[in-house]
């Protein structure tokens, strides 16, 4: 995790040639501050529990299997709303360490 990204745990990253993914364990009221990726586009699953997502101009509760895709150079967040929460991000192409840009 970056500094200013928030305060989550990755649990797993796996990288592939033609993606990257990632489970994410938030616990309650931690989140993934907003931010937006140049390159990747991402999408988001969650896996566990409930999470707010800001994506955009939009803000969703996504619950179990529930998902929601992020375009490149979209501003983004997620939060856990009531209990730790694990969400799956998928990145495409594979999320770079340094494409990760805090919104403004």
């Amino acid at each position: 995790m970056r500094e200013n990204m928030g305060s989550y745990e990755i649990l797993s990253h796996t990288l592939m040639p033609e993606c990257s993914i990632r489970i994410i364990r938030m616990l309650s009221n931690e989140h993934v501050a907003p931010h937006f990726h140049k390159k990747s586009a991402q999408v988001y699953t969650v896996l566990e529990h409930e999470v707010e997502a800001r994506v955009g101009g939009q803000t969703l509760r996504l619950r179990p299997y529930e998902t929601v895709r992020i375009e490149r150079g979209e501003v983004h967040a997620i939060r856990a709303v009531t209990a730790e929460a694990l969400v799956m991000s998928l990145s495409i192409p594979p999320l770079d360490r340094d494409d990760q840009h805090p919104a403004e």
